[in-house]
């Protein structure tokens, strides 16, 4: 795994950025209620170039992560894969297939995929022959991509469902479960993983990268912490789609564990700097204050084996 990073603020402002946050809280709810979820990531769509790199980027990183997770190279091919939360398009799953996988499903809340277009595939496409993919490969991708646009998926599976409800894919013999900065949104993680049960095979393997960070952009790299000094009430006040929900790393190693996860590992992939947590920690709200949050996490990958 690549090593750690270390990310280190300016100045804490901590009354400064308290009351900014308070407010970019309330914008927030007012925005999605206005304009509904757009943009789960920090570039447009019409960023093809970006997003074909975001994805190639994002399937490397998971494997190299089970990679060290099983101490031994991960084996996709003729696997199942569920992912959760996929976002505005459908090449991760692309990639995956290429590299052997037998089947991906995708469910998400939010229905984004109008936003990639015929050009982003057809580079994906693109890339994968660059990258040594046969043309007979990326002929039967083409289907499978055909095939689910036109209503009748097959080894491609895009599943929008405002619930998020799991149940749909009951039976479906699923083994490996990925996930690249969406479960921080997830309202119901501990529904998410009990309807998980119902999905995957014994010894289906869990990773999720998830981002613990303030997730408003122009706030997030002065205060990283910001969402975490408010009170549970005003949170709740100010909540709008996708607001992040302030689950700590041993909040979801517990969810995993109760229902029926095991050998679960949770590192980091980005910390806070000590000295400026030292000077931001009593300015968050008290249920944040213990040690055993781990506040010093800012993005971590989880990894866990169904018993």
């Amino acid at each position: 795994m690549a090593e750690v990073q270390t990310l280190s603020p300016p100045r804490a402002r901590n009354r400064t950025y308290h009351v900014l946050g308070a407010l970019a809280l309330a914008a927030n709810k007012l925005r999605y209620a206005l304009l509904g979820y757009r943009r789960p990531r920090d570039f447009l769509p019409a960023q093809i170039d970006r997003c074909v790199q975001y994805d190639f980027e994002v399937v490397d990183n998971w494997l190299a992560y089970l990679n060290a997770y099983l101490g031994k190279p991960a084996e996709i091919n003729g696997k199942n894969i569920l992912e959760l939360g996929p976002g505005q398009d459908l090449g991760i799953g692309l990639i995956l297939l290429a590299k052997g996988a037998l089947k991906y499903n995708a469910v998400d809340a939010h229905d984004l995929l109008s936003q990639s277009s015929e050009k982003f595939y057809k580079t994906l496409f693109h890339h994968l022959e660059k990258n040594g993919c046969e043309k007979a490969t990326i002929a039967k991708l083409h289907q499978q991509l055909e095939r689910l646009q036109s209503g009748r998926p097959d080894r491609l599976n895009y599943l929008w469902r405002e619930d998020f409800d799991l149940s749909v894919l009951d039976g479906e013999g699923v083994d490996f479960v990925l996930s690249q900065a969406a479960f921080e949104h997830f309202d119901e993680v501990d529904r998410t993983i009990k309807q998980l049960n119902h999905v995957v095979n014994p010894g289906a393997v869990f990773l999720a990268v998830i981002d613990l960070q303030t997730h408003t952009r122009w706030l997030r790299d002065l205060d990283p912490l910001n969402i975490y000094r408010y009170s549970d009430s005003y949170y709740r006040l100010c909540r709008y789609i996708s607001q992040p929900n302030r689950l700590r790393p041993d909040e979801y190693r517990e969810i995993l564990a109760d229902n029926g996860w095991g050998n679960v590992e949770i590192k980091p992939l980005s910390v806070l700097n000590p000295d400026y947590l030292r000077k931001v920690q009593p300015h968050l709200n008290e249920r944040f204050g213990a040690k055993d949050n781990q506040m010093e996490y800012l993005t971590i990958v989880i990894c866990a084996t169904k018993s």
